[in-house]
């Protein structure tokens, strides 16, 4: 018991001296580790975050785990995984209410860290000048997110007014919800996708 105690005091918890900066719908690891490494695996773990009630984000104890219902299924910690000492926290499709200052916190050891989180936003980006094409040409309507999002899993819809020229979504296009005048005649580059390109292609353009 002794030298628990004493390694315990001699323990660190080491967070990050500079703020994580993330895209909304990026994964992010929230770094947090013990210096010298000693496991975890049994100690309790909470991660928490200011302004949040209650105020943990992720609670592992005696390997149960508990989550913020605006976190549930978003988090993992990954204490039985090396290296040894590892109290992470990785956060799935980050919001920007994820934005904040979180804390990791072992009791036991009267231990904790604050790791801030930066969260940005992808800005759409059309053409600054009209696109020209004759009829019956193909044309590709340029549009981009800036910075570089993954848009894969999000839902894309492109729009002439009120009436949907094409639909992606679900990870993939989705005709049945497209207007019919356009079935058949347009396309997104899906290979670009992973870098934010989201750009329509559109085939035999009538007036």
């Amino acid at each position: 018991m002794k030298m628990k105690v004493l390694l315990a005091a001699q323990t660190q918890l080491i967070g990050s001296h500079q703020p994580i900066v993330a895209l909304v719908g990026d994964d992010v690891l929230l770094p947090c580790h013990l210096e010298p490494a000693v496991s975890a695996t049994y100690e309790t773990v909470v991660w928490s975050k200011a302004g949040l009630e209650p105020k943990y984000v992720h609670y592992h104890q005696d390997g149960r785990q508990k989550q913020d219902p605006s976190y549930y299924l978003r988090t993992r910690l990954f204490l039985d995984e090396p290296p040894c000492g590892n109290v992470s926290m990785k956060t799935f499709t980050v919001k920007l209410s994820d934005a904040g200052t979180y804390k990791c916190s072992l009791p036991a050891m009267k231990k904790d860290a604050d790791v801030e989180l930066i969260v940005g936003q992808s800005h759409v980006i059309g053409s600054h000048q009209p696109v020209k094409v004759l009829v019956s040409d193909d044309i590709i309507l340029p549009c981009h997110l800036e910075p570089p999002l993954d848009v894969t899993t999000l839902s894309v819809e492109w729009r002439r007014g009120p009436v949907l020229v094409h639909v992606y979504r679900n990870r993939r296009n989705d005709p049945v919800s497209q207007d019919q005048n356009f079935k058949g005649r347009t396309s997104l580059f899906q290979d670009e996708m992973t870098r934010g390109n989201i750009s329509l292609k559109l085939t035999d353009v009538n007036e």
